[in-house]
């Protein structure tokens, strides 16, 4: 297979795929130059599966849901209220449920595109995803000691502030490693 790199934004494709343009950035089909795959076949196929960037979806739907859910439940009607923080509450218990898959796949992802996990940047996503964990369990716990009534929904909306503001600092670490890829 013939790969091809554009050299202003650095997207790479296939060479019989590029029509008149970069897909990628609009630049003419003249900005781009061959490119070689320095990655094996088998961590190309591991990688392209994208299973950590697909898993980290769930648990950040739904942490933005537990808080949306509360506030909305305030302002609606007392039916739809009490479904909004019904769903705010199955979604408490739910949430630590989703982070250990991400996680786990996360260290796949990291060992198969780096070949060890230890690197800083590996190490810093791993803490803040374990402090994560920590934080979606104590949700799960304070909505079955306190409800998503007050305090208890007071509680959810500030631990699940902290779990957004986790998973930011991991997007944003996790940006910056996707395109990077030990050779070999």
């Amino acid at each position: 297979m013939d790969l091809i790199r554009c050299k202003v934004c650095g997207y790479i494709m296939k060479e019989n795929k590029l029509k008149d343009v970069c897909p990628a950035c609009g630049v003419p089909r003249t900005a781009f130059e061959p490119f070689k795959d320095t990655i094996s076949k088998k961590r190309r196929t591991i990688l392209e599966i994208n299973l950590h960037p697909i898993s980290v979806h769930f648990p950040q739907a739904f942490t933005t849901a537990i808080p949306a859910f509360i506030v909305l439940a305030m302002a609606a009607p007392p039916s739809v209220g009490n479904e909004l923080l019904s769903a705010a509450k199955v979604l408490s218990y739910f949430l630590p449920l989703t982070v250990l898959p991400a996680i786990f796949f996360g260290i796949v992802d990291g060992k198969t595109r780096f070949k060890k996990i230890t690197t800083p940047l590996l190490v810093q996503k791993m803490i803040t995803a374990t402090v994560l964990f920590i934080l979606t369990v104590i949700l799960a716990l304070v909505t079955y000691s306190f409800g998503t009534e007050y305090p208890g929904n007071l509680y959810l909306i500030i631990i699940a502030l902290g779990c957004i503001a986790c998973q930011i600092v991991l997007g944003e670490i996790g940006k910056t490693l996707m395109n990077s890829k030990m050779p070999g």
